[in-house]
């Protein structure tokens, strides 16, 4: 009889080893479930985070695209054959297809400038061309 309590002591041992053995597999799947869920919200969030500011700089540039265009038939309006509007980070460039141009004129432009941006910018420029300058550069190109 004791060497069947030994027998049975010994396989209630394994069995403990063999549950124990199953109980860490079942941890470590779900702490690699739990890590590769992490990763993949994290690669999902950043993806979102990189598609929602391209999305906020596409919606930026297709604002300045109109404020250019808007600024440009403002130009227009006053008198001018052409105008040319190109706004940066830099700051707002104009030309302005004139014979005439004065400083006057030019200041006039700038106020017009300044309002129709939403971004205050520090450096906008104007300048004049006639229309064979403005056709030299762009046959030189």
């Amino acid at each position: 009889m004791e060497k069947n309590e030994k027998l049975s002591t010994v396989d209630f041992i394994s069995s403990l080893l063999v549950r124990y053995k199953i109980l860490l597999i079942v941890i470590t799947l779900v702490i690699a479930v739990s890590l590769i869920g992490l990763a993949v919200g994290a690669v999902v969030t950043n993806a979102s985070t990189e598609k929602n500011a391209a999305l906020e700089e596409k919606r930026y540039l297709n604002s300045l695209t109109e404020k250019e265009l808007l600024l440009e038939i403002q130009i227009i309006n006053k008198g001018y054959q052409d105008a040319f509007v190109h706004a940066s980070d830099q700051g707002v460039e104009i030309t302005v297809v004139s014979s005439e141009h004065s400083v006057k004129a030019a200041n006039e432009i700038i106020v017009m400038a300044m309002g129709g941006f939403d971004k205050v910018f520090d450096n906008v420029s104007v300048q004049f061309q006639t229309t064979e300058e403005v056709m030299g550069k762009v046959t030189s190109k």
